[in-house]
């Protein structure tokens, strides 16, 4: 297994294909040939700068000389013994283990974090298919209970690292790495996967894999179960049913699968709707892809294009009519359920689904805590928020979702320092900045929300000019007339036709206006704001109309007692 791992390497740097090879061919059950011409040259066999060996001396030597050479090289062969010996202990505590213990118990492995799986194809534009392969290994191994699975996206942020083993699982928290690669030539695909034990270095299981590409995922789940026994993990009869599910799927389906998720992972939702449709034209017939195309659209939907959760819920249904177990599409049905269909009991049940189905679904416990604590389950939801971070700490999008049940709480420097830091991880991610602003308004910090609100403006694309003349009439206004100020420049930037919902509800009662907070509120609701169902339950301008009946008519009319 070393020697396979080592060969891919060579490879990678020689720029060769295991399927077309160049440099290096693999004979099946046997091993690796050297396959590049070989041209022999002529050289002179005495070294450069060294004179020629002179004659050979018939003279014999004495039996004192013959004494001190033999115990001259025998001391400096027991010298060089113990000095490699000693080398290989200190340098390889994974070695040392093996040679002095005394069983060859498995370790312990409670966690594990799949790294991006290299791309050994001789296209670079194939790197979509080897994150895609990542991708699918970790979600076969979030199925399996008794493992915490790293997600994708932190995992993904060790793509290209030069960082040891031991140094990543420190930083992700785990018990062992899988790493291997990727490489695919037409229809054939080769994935070499190994596990290792990150506190000593030492492999625990390794394998090649030589497979049609329309088998790639029923793989993934041999690789999972395999990995699973070789930490003594026992599967559930659930989980062993899951993994060992058959999924094949045509060979352009299956590219344009992990295509397509390959493109939502960078938030291009219209590229990543498109290409899940293509694959659902193509197959309607494939749970994988219609969960796909609901994920892509629940996610354009969240950025604003609103319609787009009604066609998330169709594609979402679609895929469980095939696959009952499908947690992608349970995920995007406990969102939609809560934000479009304004029904949290119907919300939590999918959510929950959707966790059975894949324990370490780090975006389905986000979303889940977002939802609750949008409807006062606080304690709950930081229980979950906290099982997300734990198993994605460095995605801008789960960490984002943590700002909202800490706000929501109303915990604001708790926050305020978590969208800080998601906004330092990632300053090109836009949404971090409207929630900086509103968690400095909270704190009534208004010269700190300008500059957050101009930062974002910056991000967006917006030009430098208007930006910054935006930003200087929200601090004429606050000059002039203080906080009151602020909020009517704020509110007088809604048109006419826009003051509905939550937004503007929040202005008005900023200026203590609390009837018109409820008019607006009120219009939100009839008119279907998406995001009401977010903010009335738990804003803390809106505490004096709580016990106002028209605002708990409302409060009735999303499943909030």
């Amino acid at each position: 297994h070393s020697l396979g791992t080592a060969i891919n390497k060579i490879r990678e740097v020689l720029n060769d294909s295991a399927g077309e090879p160049r440099f290096i061919e693999t004979l099946p059950r046997r091993g690796y040939r050297f396959i590049a011409p070989v041209t022999p040259v002529e050289v002179d066999p005495t070294p450069v700068g060294r004179p020629a060996s002179p004659p050979h001396s018939s003279q014999p030597v004495n039996a004192s000389q013959r004494k001190r050479f033999f115990f001259l090289v025998f001391g400096r062969s027991i010298v060089a013994v113990l000095l490699v010996s000693t080398l290989l202990a200190w340098y390889f505590p994974g070695w040392r283990r093996w040679s002095f213990s005394k069983t060859n118990t498995p370790p312990t492995v409670r966690s594990i974090a799949v790294l991006p799986l290299l791309n050994l194809s001789s296209d670079p534009a194939q790197q979509f298919f080897a994150d895609g392969i990542t991708d699918e290994l970790i979600t076969n191994l979030a199925q399996i209970g008794s493992l915490r699975v790293i997600s994708h996206t932190s995992a993904m942020a060790y793509l290209g690292t030069h960082k040891s083993a031991p140094e990543i699982a420190r930083e992700l928290a785990v018990d062992a790495l899988v790493e291997g690669s990727v490489a695919r030539s037409g229809n054939r695909v080769r994935i070499t996967a190994q596990l290792i034990y990150a506190a000593s270095d030492r492999h625990l299981w390794a394998h090649t894999f030589d497979l049609e590409l329309s088998d790639v995922l029923t793989v993934q789940g041999e690789v999972a179960r395999e990995i699973a026994a070789s930490v003594s993990q026992t599967l559930t009869p659930q989980e062993q049913a899951r993994l060992s599910q058959p999924h094949p799927m045509s060979p352009e389906i299956a590219l344009l699968y992990f295509k397509g998720s390959y493109l939502l992972s960078k938030l291009e939702t219209d590229q990543a709707i498109d290409v899940f449709t293509q694959a659902t034209r193509l197959d309607p017939g494939s749970a994988d892809a219609w969960a796909g195309l609901a994920d892509a659209l629940h996610t354009s939907g969240v950025f604003d294009h609103y319609e787009a959760f009604g066609e998330a819920k169709k594609a979402a249904n679609k895929a469980l009519e095939i696959d009952p177990s499908q947690a992608r599409a349970l995920m995007v049905l406990g969102a939609v359920s809560f934000v479009y269909d304004w029904n949290p009991v119907e919300s939590e049940a999918y959510f929950r689904r959707s966790i059975g189905a894949r324990p370490s679904y780090a975006m389905a416990h986000a979303l889940f805590a977002t939802t609750l604590a949008h409807h006062g389950q606080f304690e709950e939801a930081i229980h979950e928020i906290h099982v997300a971070t734990t198993l994605d700490p460095v995605s801008v999008l789960t960490n984002s979702q943590a700002w909202h049940v800490y706000f929501s709480a109303r915990r604001y420097d708790e926050a305020l320092r978590i969208i800080q830091a998601t906004n330092a991880l990632d300053p090109t991610f836009r949404p971090a900045y409207s929630r900086m602003v509103n968690s400095w308004e909270q704190k009534g910090e208004y010269q700190k929300a300008i500059e957050a609100s101009l930062r974002g403006d910056l991000a967006a694309g917006e030009t430098p000019d208007k930006a910054n003349r935006t930003a200087a009439e929200f601090r004429d206004a606050l000059a002039s007339g203080g906080a009151r100020g602020y909020w009517q420049h704020k509110l007088d930037l809604y048109p006419p036709n826009d003051r509905y919902g939550h937004k503007v509800a929040k202005c008005y009662m900023h200026l203590g206006k609390p009837e018109d907070a409820l008019l607006a509120l009120e219009k939100g609701y009839q008119l279907r704001d998406p995001f009401l169902i977010f903010w009335l339950p738990t804003l803390e301008e809106f505490d004096p109309l709580r016990s106002n009946p028209r605002f708990q008519k409302m409060l009735r009319g999303f499943g909030i007692r």
